[in-house]
């Protein structure tokens, strides 16, 4: 745990400036509301997830919140058996699908629990547990804390807002986005690596024949690295499909939800992104009454500008984290 002031309950300053200077760096040493005691794996997922079969299994294992599906279910819709599924998943992501899925919703769990006032019932049943109970033992194995321990520990330990950001939090918008089709490229590693990944995923789309020109960015954010790990953090790049024709083998044909989001625009180098996510999601959600939305895909960067054009310099986008309706 983190030293904190024994008056405050707060980081110590010396623990403070240096998570400043991680989140700066995009890059933390650590996870600060992270697992007490993480697991050993027996590998890292790739940076850029290519295997096709393995993209389909895991869109499929995230496409739902609710009871997961049967490990054959999973196997056929990859076109595997199940025990060469089991293994082919195991080889790419360092870990069994039935870890993936628990690892993966319980993170996300973690992330309400700091954000939310919801109960700890009511983030159990968002993320996909039937019951109050088998929710609390598997988030303890997990982050070694229930979740109500967690959720004091983790606010106390993640990075505060910083004085000068505290004026951004009137700058909160609320916004309703219709549901959007999407072509999605899978990438893992820290935010530090985000705005490559996007040069990335731009030079794979310019070789598929796709006219940049036309693209409309949308980051798909799925981890806080304050939590995962910087070798398991999830980001999609993603560009709206006006119904591109061709295929690639990294590439996911999604469909971005309706709904409500909470939105604050961010006109600076991507350094300086955490912030605003701090803006949004543990200051302005409890001063304003509204409910952050658990389930599907909750957190995006919706791109003013096209980010593989502007990596190193100012980025233009507005974050946007989904809201219950």
């Amino acid at each position: 745990m983190l030293p904190a002031d024994p008056v405050t309950g707060q980081p110590d300053a010396q623990t403070e400036s240096h998570l400043i200077e991680q989140e700066l760096a995009l890059l933390f040493d650590k996870p600060p509301a992270g697992p007490l005691a993480p697991r050993l794996r027996n590998g890292l997922p790739p940076r850029l997830l290519e295997d096709t079969r393995i993209v389909k299994a895991i869109r499929l294992i995230e496409s739902t919140t609710e009871e997961p599906f049967p490990l054959e279910r999973i196997a056929a819709h990859a076109n595997l058996s199940a025990s060469r599924f089991q293994r082919r998943f195991q080889e790419a992501m360092g870990e069994s699908p039935g870890e993936y899925l628990r690892r993966t919703r319980l993170d996300r769990a973690a992330i309400f629990l700091i954000i939310s006032q919801e109960s700890v019932l009511s983030i159990a049943l968002s993320t996909g547990y039937a019951s109050h109970e088998a929710f609390i033992r598997a988030f303890h194995r997990q982050f070694g804390l229930v979740p109500t321990q967690y959720r004091q520990f983790a606010r106390r330990a993640s990075t505060p807002l910083a004085p000068e950001d505290e004026p951004r939090v009137a700058q909160v918008r609320v916004e309703s986005f219709p549901s959007q089709p999407v072509l999605a490229m899978r990438f893992h590693g820290s935010y530090a690596l985000v705005e490559d990944n996007w040069r990335r995923f731009a030079e794979c789309l310019d070789q598929a024949g796709f006219p940049l020109a036309d693209a409309q960015a949308v980051g798909i954010v799925q981890d806080n690295p304050e939590i995962t790990p910087n070798d398991l953090v999830r980001y999609d790049c993603a560009i709206v499909d006006a119904g591109f024709d061709r295929e690639h083998p990294a590439l996911s044909r999604l469909i971005l939800p309706a709904a409500r989001f909470a939105c604050l625009e961010h006109r600076a180098p991507y350094s300086h992104i955490f912030p605003v996510y701090r803006t949004i999601g543990s200051v302005w959600g409890p001063r304003s009454g509204e409910c952050f939305g658990a389930g599907g895909t909750g957190t995006l960067e919706r791109y003013r500008q096209p980010p593989w054009l502007n990596g190193g310099g100012e980025q233009w986008l507005d974050v946007t984290i989904a809201l219950k309706n």
